[in-house]
């Protein structure tokens, strides 16, 4: 099956699309943009044959300003929106037809109607800039520009919760699919994960780790497994934080799949859109990957992002995320879909490179920060050096996907889309065949396999493929253990980036113009 790219004038006059969210376990194909024309649309993706067609259904009028996200509930059942005038709009199906008016050059009428069941709106009036649903859809958090991430009642819309421990906008905010974790990254530089408990029906938090700062590794190592050999430094963390870091939990197994092939738990061991990155005479960052490494691709905390440069030093107690001056207002975090792993862009790697005068020069690398459940109170065990742009977001697909029996080479695509008359290439193969009959839902994981418990021993060791047969293409280094594929995207400023848990390079590189997430 092959798959072209929908290019569809989605909101007016060419708003920029700030979110967009696929109905989850629903076959009708429908998903919600967001955009900055003030307007939230629903659409339907349709399919015939191996074609794929986009439907419009409906225009959501009810934001004054920029919508910056748009979430359905896990269920489904309730559409959840929210921007720049503060409110966040809960909205469901209505039996009642408005008279709305007709959208796109062809007067497209609505084929749905929405209805708002809930406007949330905190004291403050502020900006929000992101959203997430609890799994059970009885809770939802949003991340502000006050500096405060709130979590509502979705039945009542009333607030139960606010998190006032950030120092500057929150701009991101992720929910554990467990329901025993729930995560925020501000523009301080900080991700912040918190414990979540209910009792008598209200969530109750306490703070787990407070990420800042840590000392990065220059040493070289010759193994290409990002599980860490050797014990890796803490971060540091503030004196009031230190006491709720509890020694981390005997990681929470997933409900499905019930299988999960360890070493998930690693070894102990200003105001505007338009801002632009700061900048310093001893700071550079990197315009393109580094030669050893021709593709950003998954790499161990104690890997250096350049194993060819001679002399590099560590850096102590560094920030291993961009300031308040980052390009961009959304730094969107998120959980594997089984809650094994947890992503965080807007990270920097930072190097220091001796200069013929002996002076140090600080490069820095732009790069996601990986961390696993049992390790949510210790460093990142992996993280995806040599983005050319700072990273803004990271999705993942709800699919568990089947294990490849062979490598899959990176596919570069180059997306212009600044003319309609030049032709856009075709995007590459799924990575699951179509499948035809009876056949279990793709949101179930694959037949569990028996997991083989490594010992400690061999967490540490080069993972070894076995030699290909004839025409068989070798096996990828597995970048993470598990008994199936989870496939996740990188958006950055200017492409995107797809990859999954069994390889460490991308199995696909978008390059597009100036985006948003």
């Amino acid at each position: 099956m092959k798959a072209s790219p929908l290019l569809i004038s989605w909101h007016n006059e060419n708003q920029p699309i700030y979110s967009a969210h696929f109905e989850p376990h629903s076959n009708k194909g429908r998903f919600a943009t967001a955009g900055g024309d003030n307007n939230v649309r629903i659409w339907r993706m349709e399919r015939d044959g191996e074609q794929r067609t986009v439907t419009y259904l409906s225009t959501l009028i009810k934001h004054t300003q920029a919508v910056n996200v748009v979430r359905f509930a896990p269920r489904g059942e309730m559409l959840a929106s929210a921007g720049d005038d503060g409110n966040t709009l809960l909205w469901v199906p209505s039996d009642t037809h408005s008279h709305t008016p007709a959208f796109g050059e062809d007067g497209t009428e609505d084929k749905e109607t929405w209805r708002i069941k809930h406007m949330c709106r905190s004291s403050s009036g502020a900006e929000i800039y992101d959203l997430a649903w609890s799994p059970d859809g009885v809770f939802f958090i949003t991340g502000s520009m006050d500096n405060i991430a709130r979590i509502y009642n979705a039945s009542t819309g009333q607030m139960v919760r606010q998190i006032a421990e950030h120092n500057h906008y929150v701009q991101g905010v992720a929910w554990d699919p467990l329901n025993e974790y729930v995560a925020t990254q501000s523009s301080d530089r900080s991700v912040h994960i918190y414990n979540l408990k209910t009792k008598d029906g209200q969530p109750t938090l306490n703070q787990h780790n407070k990420i800042i700062k840590m000392d990065l590794p220059a040493r070289r190592i010759s193994t290409t497994s990002p599980a860490p050999p050797e014990p890796s430094p803490r971060p540091h963390e503030s004196v009031e934080s230190a006491s709720f870091a509890p020694a981390s939990p005997a990681p929470s197994m997933p409900g499905t799949p019930a299988s999960l092939a360890l070493p998930m738990n690693p070894p102990l061991i200003s105001h505007s859109r338009r801002s632009s990155f700061g900048s310093s005479p001893s700071m550079r960052r990197s315009a393109s990957p580094a030669p050893s490494m021709p593709l950003p691709a998954v790499r161990p905390m104690e890997n250096s992002p350049n194993p060819y440069l001679v002399g590099i030093s560590g850096i102590k107690n560094s920030s291993i995320y961009a300031n308040e001056s980052y390009t961009s207002f959304f730094r969107r975090l998120t959980f594997a879909p089984d809650g094994s792993l947890l992503f965080t862009p807007a990270g920097q790697y930072k190097t220091s490179n001796p200069t013929v005068g002996g002076r140090n020069v600080d490069e820095v690398i732009n790069t996601v920060y990986i961390y696993t459940r049992a390790g949510l109170n210790r460093p990142p065990i992996a993280h995806l050096p040599g983005h050319k742009k700072p990273s803004i977001a990271v999705k993942c697909s709800p699919i568990f996907y089947t294990l490849r029996h062979g490598h899959k080479p990176t596919t570069q695509i180059t997306i212009d889309t600044a003319s309609a008359d030049d032709p856009i290439p075709a995007l590459p193969d799924p990575v699951m065949p179509s499948r035809s009959g009876a056949n279990p839902s793709p949101m179930d994981p694959p037949p569990p396999a028996i997991p083989i418990m490594p010992s400690p021993n061999e967490l540490s060791r080069p993972t070894s493929s076995p030699k290909p047969t004839d025409g068989d293409t070798l096996a990828p280094t597995p970048a993470f253990a598990l008994s199936y594929r989870v496939v996740y995207a990188v958006a950055t400023q200017d492409a995107i980036l797809v990859y999954d848990t069994q390889q460490q390079t991308p199995i696909v590189v978008m390059s597009l113009g100036p985006m948003t997430a």
